[in-house]
This record gives C-alpha cells, structure tokens and sequence, in this order.
C-alpha cells in the first residue's frame, strides 16, 4: 500500500513538471544521467534483437505486449536514443542493443533511421518487423493520439515532438486544429502522408524484413514467436489507443496506393526468399 501511494505521488510529480518551463532541463539531466549509464561495448553484442520499426500508431505497443517484457520492450530508452541517435549511430545502436539485452523491440522511431540500419555492420543483418497500416487510418489514430484529452498539447516540452516530428518530418503536431479545416492542417497530413510512404519505401534496403498487416498481427504471431524463439503471453497484450477521437481522415486513393506499393514490397521481398 505504501509503494502504491509513493507510486502515485512520484506521477503526480512527473505530471506538474511536465507542464512547467523546467520541463525539458529536467528531461535532459534524466537523459544523460541514463546515457552515461549505458557501459561501452566491450565485445560482440549479447544478443542480436528482432526489431519492429514501422512508425508510431502501427500496433508497436500491442506486439511489444504480446510477450514478457524481460524478453520484449516497447520504446525503451526513449528520449535517450532520440537525444543520442544522430551524434554517433554506429556506436550508440550497438552498445544500446547490447545494455537492453531484448530479443523483441518494438520501437517506432526507428522508422526514420532505414538508411543507418541497412548499412550499420550489425544492423544490416538483423531481423525486422514492418506492420502495414492504411495511411488513412495511421493519421487518423496519430492526430487523435495528440488530442487524447488535450492532455499532450499542455506539455511545456515534448521530446517525441521536437526531436522527432519537427526533427524528422519537418512538423509540429501541437500545431494541428481539430474541427477546422486549415493550410496548416493539410500541410500537416501532407507530410505525414509523404514520410508514411517513404519510410515505407526504403524498408526495401533491409535484407531482412517480414511484413505484418496491423490487422493480422495476432494470426502472424506465431511467426513473431519463430524469429525470437519465444512463446506470446497473450493474457498481457494493451494497445495505446487514443481515446479522444475528435478527428477522422479518410482519402480512398492514397489508401489504394499504400495497398499498391506494399503488394509490390510483399511480392519482390518473397522473390528474394
């Protein structure tokens, strides 16, 4: 009872910062004190991961889930890769992959790293997991997942925001208005809708990928189970859905095209098999 109450105190706490101007100071100490944290790589790496990398909102949390998190994590060292990723990608990538010891990773903003993947010396021949999402549906549910209660657009400092997004794509989601329609607002889907398709594209660089329908994963998980060598706890599997849905997208021909080039990627990745 006690630890419950100090649990609830300490997120209390966590909840006032993150709305305050000391938001991101604080966040940038817990960053480094966790990067110094992380010992050099010594050797070769413990163990050689399967990562799931498609963007944010593609089912990543619901398949982390789907095993114990000793052996399968979602996001771990979050604001710590997006801080530390980009200064030295080789070195970082392997002594992270060594210190978090998984054999499932499920992490979205690896999305945008394809290119360093595909050419790191241990990357390259990892074992990845791309689940498909229409994009219709994908900036629905990540629009709607920043309006959740109106919670996010409160913070004064948003890592996933600023090092991500703005990094990244070149955009603000906080900037997004629901229930008008804006050239911000189209801008916005634009670029999502132009970064879904060629994080999409490049995953043709990995050697190896598996490709898994957002609505499939369940009948894929016994594939999931092969590359790890593990059984799923399906009795633990939760989503991280929106649950202010105030914005609703729907573009037929874009989904059409999403569906063309994925058949394609499918077909020219079972060629290679």
């Amino acid at each position: 009872m006690a630890n419950t109450k100090f649990m609830s105190i300490t997120n209390s706490i966590k909840r006032y910062i993150v709305r305050t101007p000391f938001a991101e100071n604080v966040k940038n100490i817990q960053a480094r004190i966790l990067y110094a944290g992380i010992p050099p790589l010594k050797s070769e790496v413990k163990r050689k991961t399967v990562y799931c990398i498609s963007p944010y909102k593609t089912g990543t949390t619901y398949l982390a889930s789907c095993f114990s998190p000793e052996i399968s994590q979602h996001e771990p060292l979050h604001h710590v890769t997006l801080k530390y990723l980009d200064k030295n990608f080789d070195d970082f990538f392997a002594k992270r992959m060594n210190y978090l010891n998984l054999k499932l990773e499920c992490s979205g903003f690896l999305s945008a790293y394809i290119s360093e993947l595909s050419e790191n010396e241990i990357a390259k021949d990892l074992e990845y997991i791309w689940t498909l999402r229409p994009p219709s549906s994908w900036v629905t549910s990540l629009i709607n997942y920043y309006y959740r209660s109106d919670s996010l657009l409160h913070f004064q400092f948003d890592f996933v925001v600023d090092l991500f997004w703005k990094r990244k794509v070149g955009i603000d989601l906080r900037e997004f208005q629901i229930g008008v329609e804006t050239k911000k607002n189209q801008e916005i889907i634009d670029k999502l809708i132009q970064y879904y398709f060629d994080w999409t594209k490049k995953t043709s660089l990995l050697k190896n990928v598996t490709y898994i329908k957002i609505k499939e994963i369940d009948n894929n998980l016994p594939l999931v189970e092969t590359l790890i060598d593990e059984t799923s706890t399906i009795k633990d599997r939760s989503k991280n859905a929106a649950t202010n849905r105030a914005f609703s997208y729907k573009n037929e021909s874009i989904d059409a095209e999403y569906e063309l080039l994925t058949a394609n990627l499918i077909k020219e990745r079972n060629s290679l098999s």
